[in-house]
């Protein structure tokens, strides 16, 4: 079963740190589709970084990562996105029907980063606010890379690698967390790109910047009383 439930140590007191975090750890099993949409996001790189302006984030100053918040692959039209979008809907329900929550109306906005020989993103989290809900980050290209989850109540602390969970960046591999998890990557030490769709889920229709559906980018992503599919 592809959910693990991340557990703190034993407490040993009453006021201890003890937290659960559910995180689903699947696999995308279709080279193609992960080859072409690696190669549909490399195709669009220079044009989507021409269009928007960057705002930096998690370390990275220029580049795709930093227009995450201006488009969202999910409304891209090739059959490879398509492909794409259908694994992460079927991946998120299983992780809901796992859980026992029940499915609700959610939206949902997505990027893509392409990091380069030395870059990585710095500890962040996706969303702090009342309305967070559920992240996710789906590995199209890396070579020795890890994603790095930080546990709950230690955000500011200084983390021993024992105490903070590494998973290695396979292409095909897709992680959905709590969106309020803090997490980091490994740099990128190798002269290939390391390309990754990172994406939001949100149970309202506005993103983690409190912006509606005309403000932001996020479309409709899950319907359990509507029609089964994205819609703008």
């Amino acid at each position: 079963m592809p959910v693990k439930i991340w557990k703190a140590p034993q407490p040993r007191s009453p006021f201890a740190p003890n937290w659960a975090v559910p995180m689903f750890v699947g696999h995308w099993a279709s080279p193609q589709g992960v080859q072409e949409t690696r190669d549909l996001i490399l195709a669009k790189e220079d044009e989507l970084k021409s269009q928007f302006d960057p705002v930096p984030i998690s370390g990275i100053t220029d580049g795709l990562t930093s227009r995450w918040h201006a488009f969202n692959v999910f409304t891209w039209p090739e059959a490879p996105m398509r492909a794409m979008a259908e694994f992460v809907t079927t991946s998120y329900r299983e992780y809901l029907a796992h859980l026992k929550i029940d499915r609700s109306r959610a939206y949902i906005q997505g990027w893509a980063n392409v990091l380069r020989e030395s870059e990585k993103l710095t500890p962040h989290a996706h969303d702090l606010t009342e309305r967070s809900y559920l992240s996710g980050n789906l590995c199209l290209s890396a070579e020795n890379t890890e994603t790095i989850y930080y546990p709950p109540y230690v955000y500011g602390a200084e983390l021993k690698p024992e105490q903070t969970l590494g998973l290695k960046n396979q292409p095909g591999n897709l992680v959905l967390f709590p969106s309020s998890v803090f997490h980091e990557t490994s740099p990128n030490l190798t002269g290939e790109p390391r390309v990754t769709i990172g994406f939001d889920v949100f149970l309202d229709d506005a993103d983690s910047q409190g912006r509606r559906a005309g403000e932001g980018r996020h479309i409709l992503f899950d319907d359990p009383v509507g029609p089964d599919r994205m819609s703008a």
